[in-house]
């Protein structure tokens, strides 16, 4: 787990001012972002069939992104996470929880927001579905960040490979590129053309900072050789 990053006093509140919603003491504005974030777990209505994958007979994975810009809720996608138990409390994991949203989108009117609690200054979640590579160079979305800081709150995760969405771990993801190096929505790609055949790509964020955090991602895409 990368250390957190102590660049600027002055930023030094901006964890307050994106601090989530769930298990905070402080209030927002109620809008569709303050209603509770789902638990991923099996009883999840979001934790949707995503059509099969590679170990159903006659399964052929798709060779773009389905449901890309969340405009069916999740269809399409597996919701995965890495999670560290609450600090104190053994019972259960820190928050966290993933929904659709259209309050902000980069692309259509929807996108999907990522929620953790970093009270335990750790844990990744994502989503993730079966796609044919073959032809991808590379694998584009975008990610939403209400502004710029030096201090790191959260990382992008990002895996392409052959392992399942439920057996992936923190350290399988990409988490090379940090959320807040920029304010509003910012591209990222990433390079998949080592990678052949069906693959699992998930897309998701880790957190490293001590405080609630939301973010949104939207636009996932494939970037290919034709």
């Amino acid at each position: 787990m990368r250390r957190r990053k102590f660049l600027s006093a002055g930023t030094a509140a901006l964890g307050a001012v994106l601090a989530g919603c769930t298990g905070m003491l402080q209030s927002e504005p109620s809008n569709e972002d303050d209603e509770p974030h789902s638990d991923p777990d099996g009883s999840d209505p979001n934790q949707n069939d995503p059509g099969g994958d590679e170990t159903d007979p006659g399964f052929e994975a798709p060779t773009t992104v389905q449901n890309g810009s969340f405009e069916n809720d999740l269809d399409g996608w597996m919701i995965g996470k890495d999670l560290p138990v609450k600090p104190g409390d053994s019972s259960g994991k820190i928050d966290h929880g993933v929904k659709t949203v259209t309050r902000n989108a980069s692309d259509g009117n929807a996108s999907t927001q990522f929620y953790l609690d970093g009270s335990a200054d750790d844990g990744t979640i994502w989503v993730a579905q079966t796609v044919d590579l073959s032809d991808a160079n590379s694998v584009l979305f975008d990610v939403h960040s209400e502004q710029k800081s030096f201090n790191i709150l959260t990382e992008v995760a990002f895996y392409a490979g052959p392992k399942a969405s439920d057996e992936l771990v923190e350290t399988d993801f990409d988490r090379s590129n940090d959320v807040e190096n920029h304010s509003g929505w910012k591209t990222f790609r990433y390079d998949v053309s080592d990678v052949d055949g069906a693959a699992t790509v998930a897309i998701g964020m880790n957190i490293i900072w001590e405080t609630g955090v939301k973010r949104m991602y939207d636009n996932v895409r494939l970037e290919t050789s034709e």
